[in-house]
């Protein structure tokens, strides 16, 4: 059967063919906006990364106490090996500055990505993964290895991640069912062999 992979999302989907990793169910982390609440870390035994957390500059507390809360969940992502999943507003060169003094072993992925080209690029160097929804810039869905692609719906109910897949699949020259193979893959890179949760 095919599946498709919906990386970060905050419904759990109806759809017996979708596999989705659902934000605080299969993940924890502290969100920017609420970083001025107590940081108390549950049994994250069973997550299969943290996040979303981040930077956001148009909302939440200020950014110095935003960026204090965002160092202890990346210290958490090091320490218990699991990826990060990466919510970012109007703060892109500081994510990038992050990740490139603290120069972390975990994979990170930069979710919700509708940014131009060369932002694009900038994140591949730093060596993310980069999410893309269905509210993305044209040419960076194009330009974007597919190795280091990685599909979502967010907080989009509207829209199945089966259309989403759809539309990739058809701006990239592939077929569907190659592409699904291809993000279970990535599945597997991004988090270190976990098997697909089904």
């Amino acid at each position: 059967m095919m599946n498709y992979i919906d990386f970060h999302t905050h419904q759990v989907p109806a759809d017996q063919d979708v596999v989705a990793v659902v934000d605080g169910r299969d993940t924890w982390g502290i969100h920017p906006w609420k970083a001025d609440e107590e940081l108390v870390v549950p049994d994250l035994s069973g997550k299969l990364a943290i996040g979303e957390c981040g930077l956001d500059g148009l909302r939440g507390p200020s950014m110095e106490r935003q960026e204090e809360v965002f160092l202890q969940q990346i210290k958490l992502s090091e320490e218990l090996e699991k990826p990060l999943i990466i919510h970012c507003v109007k703060a892109f060169d500081q994510i990038l500055r992050l990740r490139k003094e603290l120069k972390p072993k975990q994979s990170w992925m930069l979710h919700g990505f509708r940014g131009k080209p060369q932002q694009l690029h900038s994140l591949l160097d730093a060596g993310f993964f980069v999410g893309f929804g269905y509210q993305h810039n044209e040419e960076s869905l194009r330009a974007c290895p597919i190795e280091r692609m990685l599909l979502e719906t967010d907080a989009d109910e509207g829209h199945p991640i089966c259309e989403l897949y759809n539309n990739v699949a058809g701006k990239r020259g592939l077929e569907t069912t190659t592409l699904c193979e291809l993000m279970a893959e990535n599945y597997r890179t991004f988090y270190k062999n976990e098997p697909i949760r089904t």
